[in-house]
């Protein structure tokens, strides 16, 4: 009971200073973050809500675009739902968009420019002549070419709609329509276009397009070129800090699952140095993923069969080989003066490593629910992978003759059910995040087993039950503020449910073997 009122004082001590902390750092989402963050997270209801308040407030086009755009999208949602409701049965209704006839009252009242692109972004067939007119006019009319080159693209016409996105950014220059024309052209595969188009531009602009060129060209290493600059737009602030605090939380329960304390002048640098190991196998998974997708068109595609062995064969098994890979440098040093606690230890660690740099993957994308989710599960599930792959790796190297067997099998249920992990939550119509925790708990029911094996005695100070239960605290209460300041208290509680449940089952599915340590 103690250590359960320690991880609840924890958890709200950590949730009221992340909070604090992100006001006074004025980190707080605005209200156009929460809309869009709101709408990526399968809320275009309560997005429609924040993005009429906004328009009120400030009438511009960019607003009223992204009002009609969550009107569309939360009358698509209820519509899927009403066709699907008895596949949905275990869903919450979609929440109802305002009416049409209240929208274009709000339409109907802002400044004549903005007006006439509302109403065509509405659906008012009226407005398209006058915009078609202002677009084609010298100067053309701002946002016109814009707003007709959306529609152009989401009627599959992705030609038309790149020569309306590149007028536009020739008469007002913007990186985010010169990057929407070439993603029209990608859509179309006007490659010789683009490869035209990009000579002539600055080699920041429109990596994504860079690195889908290099695919289509076979190029991976072209391919690998472009990958940095494709995720720099994950290193903001805000998902750095909550990486660093999950990544500091978990690494003090690894810690003390490796008695640190026991040895620390050998352990601290060695653990550190494990961490800082997992953290550069990202670029080994560049490569990987480059090489992959440009030469063996091993990409997700929505299919279930293909993405099974996508999932299985391409992210499982590149992500824990390049672990593994980074995990080598340590046997020398473990072989000399570790233990196989060291190893269990080092493995997770370099898992954590990893974990912490793809967590900015997870934030970034801007789905809380699912993007909390496995921010809250995955880092305990890649230090259990991993610890299991590299005591399994080590013992090879120490004798291949008698381990050969043990290797393989542990790398085809590491990788294995690595790969079911992310095949069930990229499809969530099988379950998704709940039925991927069948996998979590067998990886870290073994992980965790053998790591009992090893330390034969329990410690008397900080257990390692409690540093697991305040890793949990910590992480799930940073990540609740992060929540409640990004879209507020109530969506941001609801949309860690999936987490937490997950971060429930492991507590109480480990607590007895956690306890005897």
């Amino acid at each position: 009971m103690r250590d359960w009122l320690y991880g609840l004082i924890l958890l709200v001590v950590t949730t009221a200073v992340a909070l604090v902390g992100l006001r006074l750092t004025k980190s707080v989402r605005s209200d156009e973050d929460a809309a869009r963050v709101l709408s990526k997270s399968e809320k275009a209801a309560e997005a429609e809500a924040i993005d009429a308040k906004i328009l009120a407030r400030e009438p511009t086009v960019p607003h009223v675009l992204e009002l009609a755009d969550a009107h569309h999208r939360a009358k698509a949602a209820v519509m899927v739902y009403e066709l699907h409701l008895d596949k949905d049965q275990g869903k919450r209704r979609p929440k109802a968009p305002m009416s049409d006839e209240a929208l274009e009252a709000i339409v109907a009242s802002l400044p004549p420019d903005v007006s006439l692109i509302g109403r065509f972004a509405i659906g008012d067939e009226g407005a398209r002549a006058a915009l078609e007119v202002g677009a084609a006019r010298e100067p053309p009319i701002p946002w016109a070419n814009h707003a007709l080159a959306g529609d152009a693209r989401a009627s599959g016409d992705p030609m038309r709609a790149a020569t309306l996105y590149f007028r536009e950014a020739a008469s007002f220059p913007g990186k985010h329509d010169l990057e929407a024309g070439f993603a029209c052209l990608a859509t179309a595969g006007a490659w010789d276009e683009i490869r035209a188009r990009l000579g002539m531009l600055d080699p920041e602009v429109a990596p994504l397009v860079r690195y889908e060129l290099a695919l289509h060209d076979r190029d991976w290493r072209g391919a690998v070129r472009e990958l940095p600059s494709m995720y720099a737009s994950r290193f903001s602030p805000r998902f750095v800090w909550l990486s660093v605090v999950a990544a500091i939380a978990w690494g003090f329960f690894c810690a003390r699952l490796g008695k640190v304390g026991e040895r620390p002048r050998f352990r601290v640098p060695l653990y550190v140095l494990a961490f800082a190991l997992g953290v550069a196998s990202v670029a080994p998974t560049f490569v990987l993923i480059a090489i992959e997708e440009a030469k063996l068109h091993l990409v997700e595609t929505g299919e279930k069969g293909r993405d099974a062995l996508f999932f299985v064969f391409g992210v499982g098994l590149r992500e824990e080989l390049s672990k593994v890979l980074l995990f080598l440098p340590l046997v020398p040093i473990l072989r000399r003066w570790g233990t196989k606690l060291d190893v269990l230890a080092c493995g997770a660690m370099v898992g954590l490593g990893f974990a912490a740099e793809e967590n900015l993957s997870y934030l970034a994308d801007e789905n809380l629910h699912t993007g909390l989710g496995r921010f809250l599960t995955a880092n305990f599930l890649h230090m259990a992978m991993t610890g299991i792959l590299a005591s399994a790796t080590f013992d090879l190297i120490d004798d291949p003759e008698e381990h050969a067997q043990d290797f393989m099998r542990a790398s085809l249920l590491v990788v294995g059910l690595h790969g079911a992990y992310d095949f069930m939550i990229a499809h969530d119509e099988l379950g998704g995040g709940y039925v991927a925790m069948g996998v979590f708990v067998v990886l870290a029911k073994k992980f965790l087993d053998t790591v009992e094996a090893a330390r034969k005695k329990a410690d008397r100070v900080i257990t390692p039950m409690r540093a697991f239960i305040g890793a949990l605290a910590v992480v799930t209460g940073a990540s609740l503020a992060h929540a409640i300041a990004t879209v507020g208290p109530w969506f941001g509680t609801t949309a860690m449910a999936e987490g937490v449940l997950g971060e429930a089952i492991i507590v109480m599915v480990f607590a007895r073997v956690l306890q005897s340590m």
